[in-house]
């Protein structure tokens, strides 16, 4: 029994040595947190055009208005995009809904019938949306909304950021660890992440109701535009938080 226990004191003694032996000794490191920016120009854009129509008589007559005004401005559209360059146009929504008026006792009485179609494009034909909205507005549409630019090439140019900001990681990382008197030993731990900023570019007005839109379109010809929008860029920040191990 006593050599059992002792054996057994042994093994135990053994296994203590050997985890003491195995066990990695704790590094010192440093912490590093770099961000860069860069200017992007878009080269595509999403916009929405609206057209509303209304009737006092029938919500059929409403409907009619609205799908001939729509299909005007869907073929026109679809001649101004490149649907063979990944440009698209398709109704991102469609409502038809009566319209009540109030009168002081709370009474409600049906003053109109009215129909929405919003029609979302995308194109990479930047230059042409000016062109685009003059287009829709002589052919009826009431309103253009969320014009937003964006860069297609985002992960090509997010990837490349990072690489740079990584580098820029190391590289301050190497001037803290020199003026400890230490030098860089490996990585701990790093992580990355990108972020587009800038904001969305709008028409000088909003598109007027068709009955003024003609007159609208008129005074604008002769100025040479019916609105100014400008793409501008949008920038695109990355940040790399790193941990390297220093002795």
């Amino acid at each position: 029994m006593k050599k059992t226990i002792i054996a057994l004191v042994a093994v135990f003694t053994m296994l203590i040595g050997v985890n003491k032996a195995m066990a990695v000794p704790e590094q010192g490191y440093i912490s590093v947190n770099v961000s860069s920016e860069v200017e992007l120009v878009p080269d595509r854009v999403d916009f929405s055009i609206e057209v509303v129509t209304t009737s006092k008589d029938s919500m059929q007559k409403a409907v009619a208005e609205n799908k001939r005004i729509s299909g005007k401005v869907y073929e026109d559209l679809k001649k101004a995009i490149d649907q063979t360059n990944g440009d698209s146009i398709k109704t991102s929504n469609y409502s038809a809904n009566p319209v009540y008026r109030y009168n002081n006792n709370n009474k409600r009485t049906l003053d109109y019938y009215q129909v929405t179609n919003n029609v979302k494009i995308h194109t990479k034909k930047i230059t042409e949306v000016g062109k685009m909205i003059d287009t829709a507005t002589a052919d009826g549409a009431t309103a253009v909304n969320n014009i937003s630019y964006s860069v297609s090439k985002y992960d090509n140019e997010c990837n490349k950021l990072l690489a740079e900001t990584a580098k820029k990681a190391r590289k301050q990382a190497d001037s803290m660890a020199a003026a400890l008197g230490g030098v860089i030993t490996g990585i701990k731990n790093v992580n990355g992440s990108c972020s587009m900023s800038g904001g969305s570019s709008y028409p000088r007005m909003m598109l007027m109701a068709k009955s003024a839109a003609v007159g609208a379109m008129d005074s604008a010809s002769a100025e040479g535009n019916s609105v100014n929008i400008e793409v501008g860029t949008k920038t695109l920040y990355s940040r790399v938080n790193a941990d390297f191990y220093i002795k």
